[in-house]
C-alpha cells in the first residue's frame, strides 16, 4: 500500500513548514553568495588559509569547489 502524501494537519503546522522552506531558500542563497565572494577573494591574492579562517569554511571545502591553488601558501 503506497503511503499518503503528509499534509500539515493544522495551519500553525502549514505557518510552521512555510516559515522553514522560506529560511532554508534564504540561507541557500547567502551560500551561493559567500561561495562568489570567497573567490573573488582568492582570486584577488588572499590566501587559502586567511579565507578559511575567515569565513569558517575548511580549505578541503575550498579546494573541492574550486580546485587546489598551487601558489597558495
Amino acid at each position: 500500500m503506497i503511503r499518503p502524501k503528509w499534509q500539515p494537519a493544522s495551519e500553525e503546522q502549514r505557518k510552521a513548514l512555510a516559515a522553514a522552506a522560506a529560511a532554508a531558500r534564504k540561507a541557500d542563497r547567502a551560500e551561493e553568495e559567500t561561495w562568489k565572494l570567497i573567490l573573488e577573494a582568492r582570486d584577488a591574492g588572499v590566501p587559502d588559509t586567511v579565507v578559511c579562517d575567515l569565513t569558517n569554511r575548511s580549505r578541503a571545502t575550498l579546494n573541492r569547489k574550486y580546485g587546489p591553488r598551487r601558489d597558495n601558501d
